[in-house]
């Protein structure tokens, strides 16, 4: 067996590829062992669907993220929220009937409560496979679930990536590296002259010409199915915009 993956302390300077393993790990677990439990009145909710989506929980949440530029705090936040939610509501099920709307809706609050800019509905709706209409009735629906309490704190999401580095057999986490001795200076320090005017202005430049470049593929093959008889058309519902 080979040496695990050494990954750093902090999960903002982790490599957003071994996040998304971890997870998609974490959540394919969960969603076999859940998937043994019948599906009946008290647990059907409207994040089911029909069927299970073609598409794998590795591959939708590459897709997410490379598509919405999401950032490694929503990754965890889907975590904490599944946590947060089957707490509050113990038949509340993460299955492979519900995971993917769980991972579009829970990135999309998670967009909104802890990061600085986001993506509209409409986008992470086409990003996500599912009509706009319905990301708008998820939201709200999730909202509820988890009782309005989206912000999640660093020192959670910490928590949170450090356990799942520390219960994943390819990964351990790298010893944080001895402070510098006080009073000693980098050997270099940033050139004032090749900084840019507007520092705020170059970064919304760059982010935008990524925007840009990637484009979103206009056939999307794992349209989530509906969702089970017995709920109401999310399409006929409003929601936010």
């Amino acid at each position: 067996m080979s040496n695990p993956n050494r990954l750093p302390e902090s999960y903002y300077a982790c490599d957003t590829a071994y996040l998304i393993h971890m997870i998609a790990d974490m959540l394919i677990t969960l969603t076999q062992h859940n998937d043994q439990i019948p599906i009946n009145s008290t647990n059907l909710t409207r994040f089911h669907s029909r069927a299970a989506p073609s598409i794998s929980i590795p591959d939708y949440l590459r897709r997410i993220v490379r598509y919405a530029s999401v950032e490694r705090a929503c990754l965890l936040a889907v975590l904490v929220y599944i946590d947060r939610i089957c707490e509050a509501h113990p038949t509340f099920t993460i299955s492979s009937l519900t995971v993917h709307r769980f991972i579009a809706t829970a990135i999309t609050v998670a967009a909104k409560a802890i990061c600085d800019s986001y993506c509209t509905n409409s986008h992470y709706a086409r990003v996500g496979g599912i009509q706009t209409a319905e990301l708008n009735t998820l939201e709200l629906e999730f909202l509820f679930l988890v009782d309005w309490h989206v912000a999640c704190p660093a020192e959670t999401l910490q928590g949170y990536y450090h356990n799942l580095v520390h219960q994943h057999v390819a990964y351990e986490l790298a010893e944080a590296p001895s402070p510098p001795p006080a009073g000693t200076m980098p050997d270099t320090l940033p050139d004032p002259e090749h900084a840019p005017d507007d520092p705020e202005a170059a970064l919304a430049a760059a982010v935008a010409a990524e925007a840009v470049a990637l484009e979103i593929p206009e056939v999307v093959n794992f349209q989530l199915d509906a969702p089970p008889p017995g709920l109401s058309d999310p399409s006929s519902s409003s929601g936010t915009g």
